[in-house]
């Protein structure tokens, strides 16, 4: 498989990042307003949004061992596959940090501790809080590459670690109890990594004859447990849900990918700039949500117009900003990083 091929191939899971990062941004966006005023129409047609996230762990599981399937039990891959989760996770979320408690401290809030921004800056396993709260999603992610670094190193090792790991999420799943450790290290949305790195393995191992169908059974599937909620049908937040969005997402990335093992699935320019941007949709989100907040209270549109209308501008800087700060800070500042970096031969791969 030559890697341009490769990389084609991963164009429709790009874009369900996008999606996913999008679909966040409506919800926040919606849960501000509703904050402010009390809209619970809006909030209710968005309110699935945050399933954006369980959609994204899927993707990462996915992903890491999609292209990093060959480096199993290969431990001279092990400082090219840390080189590129650091350089693909950590630059760009120390600018969103950065301007986060700039624009927090200008608005009139005190500096930050010396131990919250330690605790920011490092993402290390905690149950201490983030200055930049949306950044707890990250703390499950490096978890996630942490374990499998035990993989590349050793397959047999980490194959026993993954199985442990597994079997402890899946005893605090089932029986419901507490561990005094960090909730990234055994909570629900783990398991989502699993069922990422399951659909990778059928994909690595496995033909599936009608790839566009299980796409569609899944898009249906996550969209009646989206409906559900959003009624108020199901508590979205609970960690039966991280299955209920989680298996049928499973199902939508490995159809996606299927699908693209014979460009059965066109993916369109505006889907592609979405995946492109993922990350910094989601990282910049509340950043550019603020600015175009105070803009739109500084126009005094708050009382001249519905305060349902502000939902537009909200939703289109959080999404427009992350776009932008894509092209201008996160693939430039990779680039960069990545060149400064010891040389290294990539495998061609998304990630």
């Amino acid at each position: 498989m030559d890697g341009m091929r490769a990389a084609a191939k991963l164009d429709g899971i790009e874009a369900g990042r996008g999606l996913a990062a999008s679909a966040v941004v409506l919800y926040h966006a919606a849960r501000h307003l509703d904050k402010l005023y009390g809209m619970p129409t809006l909030m209710s047609a968005f309110q699935f949004g945050h399933a954006g996230v369980d959609l994204f762990f899927v993707i990462s599981g996915f992903i890491i061992l999609y292209v990093h399937y060959r480096d199993i039990g290969a431990p001279g891959r092990l400082g090219h596959y840390v080189g590129r989760r650091f350089t693909r996770v950590m630059p760009t979320y120390w600018v969103a940090l950065a301007i986060t408690v700039l624009l927090a401290t200008g608005g009139g809030h005190a500096l930050p501790s010396l131990t919250d921004l330690a605790w920011s800056v490092s993402l290390l396993p905690s149950n201490h809080g983030l200055l930049l709260d949306i950044a707890w999603t990250l703390r499950y992610e490096l978890v996630f590459y942490a374990v499998f670094c035990v993989l590349i190193l050793n397959r047999t090792a980490g194959v026993a670690v993954m199985a442990l790991w597994l079997a402890l999420l899946v005893a605090v799943f089932v029986v419901g109890f507490s561990i005094p450790v960090p909730g990234s290290l055994y909570g629900a949305f783990n398991l989502q990594f699993f069922l990422g790195m399951g659909a990778a393995y059928v994909m690595h191992n496995y033909e599936f004859p009608a790839p566009k169908t299980l796409l569609a059974v899944g898009i249906v599937a996550f969209a009646l447990v989206a409906g559900a909620e959003n009624v108020g049908a199901l508590d979205g937040y609970t960690n039966a849900a991280r299955l209920y969005y989680g298996v049928p997402a499973a199902m939508i990335v490995l159809g996606v990918a299927l699908a693209g093992r014979t460009d059965a699935l066109p993916i369109p320019s505006w889907l592609r700039i979405l995946g492109s941007a993922s990350y910094s949709i989601y990282l910049f989100q509340f950043v550019f949500i603020g600015i175009a907040w105070k803009l739109w209270l500084a126009a005094g549109l708050d009382r001249a117009v519905p305060h349902g209308l502000a939902f537009v501008p909200l939703a289109v800087a959080g999404i427009g900003g992350g776009i932008l700060m894509s092209r201008w800070v996160e693939h430039p500042l990779i680039r960069m990083v990545r060149r400064g970096g010891p040389r290294i031969r990539p495998r061609p791969a998304v990630g």
